[in-house]
């Protein structure tokens, strides 16, 4: 009898038992530390003794209890697990990876197939003596798939069992995803030359569900699918060694340990499926945030929000105007360790440079005309907090050194005034400029520059991220709705498509716009393209070939329509819209997005 460690530091290692032989502990395999001991019982019959008191020790799941070991018992020796057998050894060849190819190979006769149904629900005709190896194979198969974690992990065990119980030298491992197969892994032990899979064969094994042995290249080759929860995820393609012959034995145990293998991939790979969304939406419900967007573009930038919000770096926020670059910074305020304390911002392009600089700084009592008391500047301000800089890259450059001074002391001197002020504040920048542009061209400090760009956050444009835009417009809808008396209105399909055809040179800050002028100036329960502002879509912007004539005649027969009716109604604007049947604002807006005022002449 042995005892065979299939995990641990000991897998692999076979310890033929004999009275008085000593295992060491699996924790630590040092020849100082001793795990158990094995005493003869009888003839033959062995028992364990644990010698370290400390080592847990278990057989088949319960505390040892001092009954003799029989064949297919599960010992577990700390965090080890040993199977004891009888005559046989655990193959002591060294797998390697090897290449995979599918193709078609010549000349495959049949000698055997099973329906996988078949092997594992009907088991007549199976001769006892192999039945009770099959089963301590498939129990030691069982203790080496749960003692693996992730998918090569599962491969490697997988590839070493199958060649340590069937008569074979390579294996190879097929994904199959219900159209196409995809090779997954190869192993040998006999060199790295590569595994050449017949696709044909591996196909019919899983659509049909049934496991098949072929003669192909002077080998027998036996081929099965790995069924997990009713369906083929792959297969399995083994290689019988030279002169090796496989049989009905090797066919069914094959198909169940295969299983067995696909249910534990499958579940492994539900796992690390599981947790990585865990990790992503955990990440998504800490990150505090205000906007909009599931874009993959969008992903990145929430991650890198949440990652730099946990530190004090400096931020520089990059984007074009209008996506959102204050969002951004009150999101890496709001999820910093400085949440509690003031947000501070100031844009730099709207103040003058000597008001600028007494809101940056503040000043002293009569530092100039007008200074009646001593004010604080935003830097002081923000003492604690974040100090948002908009539009950074307007800043006049003696602004810009007495700001890298602030930035690199923390301190600074209001303006008139004598007396250094510290302050401890952290700062997040902002601009829609090219800053390397500027400071190559000396319109911008290089030294402030390297100061700010610690952190580069760069937002998408709108039209990088059209994905987003019905969310971001269904989100301004909702937003603007109510204030507007329209809180059931929705888009129509044409507005979404018109969206999604527009570049949106003005971003975010555009849309949100327009969906709030739709709803101030429109009528009705949905928002359509007549609500929408003319200059939005230009008319020489190309249009689809199929859908160019109806727009024109469409447009076409409104212009024709309208002036008629103002024929009618002597242009009377009221009676006009009575006779159209629509609402006199509604007329107002068509005349205005159809260019029709000179031509009616309305009163």
């Amino acid at each position: 009898m042995e005892l065979v460690a299939v995990n641990g530091v000991l897998a692999g290692t076979a310890y033929v038992l004999a009275q008085g032989l000593v295992i060491p502990s699996p924790d630590d395999a040092s020849p100082g530390q001793r795990g158990c001991r094995i005493l003869a019982v009888d003839a033959g019959e062995f028992t364990l003794e644990a010698v370290d008191g400390d080592m847990s020790l278990f057989v088949n799941g319960l505390p040892l209890s001092g009954r003799p070991l029989r064949t297919g018992d599960e010992v577990r020796l700390g965090d080890s697990l040993f199977i004891a057998r009888a005559h046989e050894r655990v193959p002591t060849t060294v797998l390697d990876a090897c290449p995979v190819s599918l193709g078609r190979l010549a000349k495959t006769p049949h000698v055997l197939e099973m329906p996988f149904d078949d092997a594992v629900l009907y088991a007549d005709g199976v001769d006892e003596l192999r039945a009770g190896d099959d089963l301590a194979k498939l129990t030691r198969a069982v203790g080496a798939l749960t003692s693996v974690r992730g998918l090569a992990a599962i491969d490697s065990a997988l590839a070493g069992f199958i060649l340590g119980v069937v008569p074979a030298e390579r294996v190879a491992f097929v994904d199959h995803d219900g159209r196409a197969l995809s090779v997954r892994s190869g192993w040998s032990s006999a060199g790295s030359k590569a595994i050449e899979v017949d696709e044909e064969i591996v196909k019919h094994a899983c659509r049909q569900r049934s496991a098949s042995i072929v003669e192909a290249g002077g080998r027998q080759v036996l081929a099965g699918p790995m069924i997990a929860f009713g369906r083929a995820t792959g297969a399995v393609w083994v290689e019988a060694a030279a002169a090796a012959t496989l049989d009905q034995g090797h066919l069914r145990l094959l198909l169940v340990i295969a299983a067995l293998a696909a249910v534990a991939r499958e579940e492994s790979r539900e796992t690390a499926w599981l947790q990585e969304s865990k990790e992503r939406l955990q990440a998504e419900i800490n990150l505090e945030h205000n906007m909009v967007g599931r874009s993959q573009a969008m992903r990145t930038v929430f991650d890198r929000i949440a990652r730099v919000a946990q530190t004090d770096a400096t931020v520089l926020i990059r984007g074009e105007s209008g996506t959102g670059k204050e969002l951004v910074a009150r999101a890496v305020h709001r999820n910093s360790a400085r949440a509690t304390r003031p947000f501070v911002a100031i844009n730099c392009a709207a103040l003058t440079e000597s008001l600028l600089e007494s809101e940056l700084f503040g000043h002293e009592k009569g530092a100039f005309t007008g200074a009646l008391g001593v004010k604080k500047g935003r830097l002081e301000l923000a003492d604690g907090g974040t100090l948002f800089l908009d539009e950074i890259g307007e800043l006049p450059l003696n602004l810009q050194a007495k700001l890298l001074r602030a930035l690199q002391e923390r301190e600074f001197e209001r303006v008139g005034g004598t007396r250094p002020v510290r302050v401890d504040f952290r700062l997040v920048a902002a601009t829609n400029r090219d800053i390397d542009a500027a400071v190559k061209s000396s319109a911008f400090r290089q030294d402030l520059f390297y100061r700010l760009n610690v952190v580069s956050l760069t937002l998408p444009p709108l039209r990088e991220r059209k994905q987003d835009l019905p969310l971001l417009a269904d989100y301004f809808l909702r937003k603007h709705a109510v204030r507007c008396g329209r809180q059931s209105c929705t888009l129509t399909p044409d507005v979404v498509t018109c969206f999604l055809g527009y570049d949106w040179p003005g971003n975010v800050r555009e849309l949100e716009n327009i969906i709030e002028q739709a709803l101030v100036l429109g009528s009705g329960d949905c928002v359509v393209p007549d609500d929408l502002p003319p200059g939005l879509f230009p008319s020489g912007a190309p249009a689809p070939a199929s859908s160019l004539d109806y727009h024109q005649t469409l447009e076409r027969t409104k212009r024709d329509l309208i002036a008629h009716a103002f024929e009618q109604a002597g242009r009377n604007h009221t009676q006009a819209a009575r006779l159209l049947g629509v609402h006199p604002n509604y007329l107002h807006r068509l005349l205005r997005n159809l260019d029709l005022r000179a031509r009616i002449g309305a009163r």
